[in-house]
C-alpha cells in the first residue's frame, strides 16, 4: 500500500545530585525515560505518535514536596494523558501519551488533529506568545512539553505567507481558541497572533528578520494579555539575536520585559492556567546560550539567564561525548547564584549525568 512507516526507540537516563525544595538535604535518584516514537505516512496524510515509560528511582525524592508538586501538574487535556503511578517502594512509574495526531498536508493546506505541539512565537529563550506549549527555560528539559488536544488549520496564502487557525479543548472541557497571520514585509517576516480562553486574552505579534548584511538574526516577539484569573493586564515581550560564527560557535542573547510582576504564591498556586509561563517575580530578565562543537566527538553548551532586580543569576553549562552514532554521555549541572533571599541564589545547585540512546 506505499505506507512509509519510520519506527524510532529512544531511551534518556538522568542520574542527578539535587536538594529538592524546600528540603535542606541533597538526594541522589534515577530519572529514564523510554520513548516510543512512530511515524506513519501514506501520500498526504500522516499519523504521528510519541509514548513514554518514565521510571524515578529515589525514596528520597519520590517522596519530596517538589516531586509531589510537579506530579500534581497536569496536561491541559480533557482526558488523562498519564497511567496512575505504580510505586514498588524506592521507585515509581508510569506511562505518558506525549503526542498522538493524524493530518493531512499538501502545498496549500496542513490539517493536524490529536495531541500535538502548537508552534506559535519565534524566542530561543522565552516564547510569551506561546500560550499552548511554552518551554520552560529553568526546566532539565526545557522542551519536553504537554502537547494540546485541538484541531488546527494552516493555509499558505503564498510562498512566504500563511494563516493558522486553532481550537484546543481544557482539562475542564472549555476551549481555547488562536489565531495567526504570518507574512513577509522584505527585511522580516512578521505575524500577528490572536488568543482567547475563559481565563486569559492575548493580542500579540511575531517578528523575525536578518540585521542588514551581518549574518546576525534578530528577533523579537511579544504583545498584550489579559490575566482573567488574577484580574491582570500587562503587556509582555522579548528582543533576541543569533550569531553563528564560522568556527562552529553559536550565540544566542535575549531579553524579556513585563510590565507587572506576580508573588511567589500567584505564580506557585496557578501553575495550570494558560498564562502560567508568562508570570514572572521580576520584570526584566537578560538571557544567553553558547554552543560549540569541539570536533565529530565532543560538543559544550553554556546558558545563563541574569535577573538585573536581585542581581540573581542561573547557569547551566553541559558537555556532551558522542559514544556512536546512535548513543552519548553528558554532564552538567544547574547553578544558581545571588543572595540567600534572591530568585535565584535561593535554590541549591543541581548536577547531572546523562546517558542517551536511540534504536
Amino acid at each position: 500500500m506505499a505506507v512509509e512507516h519510520d519506527l524510532i526507540i529512544e531511551n534518556t537516563n538522568f542520574t542527578l545530585s539535587k536538594v529538592p525544595y524546600p528540603s535542606e538535604d541533597r538526594v541522589l535518584y534515577n530519572y529514564n525515560r523510554l520513548r516510543l516514537i512512530d511515524k506513519i505516512k501514506e501520500g498526504n496524510w500522516f499519523v504521528n505518535i510519541i509514548a513514554d515509560i518514565d521510571n524515578y528511582y529515589g525514596e528520597d525524592y519520590i517522596n519530596s514536596f517538589e516531586y509531589q508538586f510537579l506530579r500534581g501538574i497536569k496536561a491541559d487535556t480533557p482526558f488523562e494523558i498519564e497511567t496512575n503511578p505504580k510505586n514498588y517502594g524506592k521507585g515509581e512509574v508510569f506511562g505518558r501519551i506525549h503526542r498522538f495526531n493524524v493530518g493531512y498536508a499538501d502545498e496549500k493546506h496542513n490539517v493536524v488533529f490529536g495531541l500535538q505541539k502548537i508552534s506559535m512565537g519565534v524566542g530561543r529563550i522565552w516564547t510569551p506568545t506561546d500560550l499552548f506549549n511554552p518551554r520552560n527555560p529553568l526546566a532539565l528539559e526545557p522542551d519536553q512539553i504537554y502537547g494540546a488536544y485541538a484541531l488546527s488549520y494552516t493555509y499558505a496564502l503564498g510562498e512566504l505567507s500563511e494563516v493558522m487557525g486553532v481550537v484546543a479543548k481544557r482539562h475542564d472541557h472549555s476551549y481555547k481558541y488562536a489565531g495567526r497571520i504570518k507574512g513577509n514585509i522584505g527585511f522580516a517576516d512578521i505575524a500577528l497572533d490572536l488568543l482567547s480562553s475563559n481565563d486569559a486574552q492575548m493580542l500579540a505579534y511575531e517578528i523575525e528578520g536578518n540585521l542588514f548584511d551581518t549574518g546576525i538574526e534578530w528577533r523579537s516577539e511579544g504583545g498584550y494579555f489579559k490575566d482573567k484569573l488574577l484580574d491582570k493586564e500587562f503587556y509582555q515581550g522579548i528582543l533576541g539575536l543569533d550569531y553563528g560564527f564560522e568556527d562552529g560557535l553559536t550565540v544566542t542573547a535575549e531579553w524579556i520585559h513585563s510590565s507587572k510582576t506576580y508573588s511567589f504564591d500567584e505564580i506557585l498556586t496557578h501553575q495550570e492556567s494558560t498564562l502560567s509561563n508568562n508570570r514572572h517575580l521580576s520584570s526584566d530578565y537578560i538571557g544567553a546560550s553558547a554552543y560549540y562543537e569541539f570536533n565529530l566527538l565532543f560538543n559544550g553548551s553554556l546558558s545563563m539567564i541574569y535577573a538585573p532586580k536581585d542581581q540573581s543569576s542561573y547557569i547551566s553549562p553541559v558537555i556532551e561525548y558522542s559514544i556512536s552514532d546512535d548513543a552519548s554521555i553528558a554532564i552538567g549541572a544547574m547553578l544558581y547564584g545571588g543572595d540567600k533571599e534572591s530568585e535565584f541564589g535561593s535554590l541549591d545547585n543541581s548536577y547531572y549525568l546523562r546517558l542517551k540512546a536511540t534504536y
